[in-house]
């Protein structure tokens, strides 16, 4: 009767060792997934802001050329 008690010890302390380790990893990953969500929304928004520089830059470009044009017909 006493080596089944210290194995169902055994078997506990060990079952509560990795269910504290599960845990411990369990808090690390969601620290990661709530980082990535971050880096995510944060690289959407810098492309959506790309974009309208981009179109922004255009704009300027083709009034540098209308410019241009008009300073040489004359």
């Amino acid at each position: 009767m006493d080596i089944t008690h210290y194995m169902f010890a055994g078997v506990t302390l060990a079952l509560s060792v990795l269910g504290f380790f599960l845990k411990k990893v369990k808090i690390e990953v969601d620290g990661y997934k709530d980082r990535l969500r971050d880096l995510e929304l944060s690289n959407a928004r810098m492309n959506e802001q790309l974009k309208l520089m981009n179109k922004i830059l255009e704009d300027r470009r083709k009034d540098v050329q209308r410019l241009y044009e008009k300073t040489q017909s004359k």
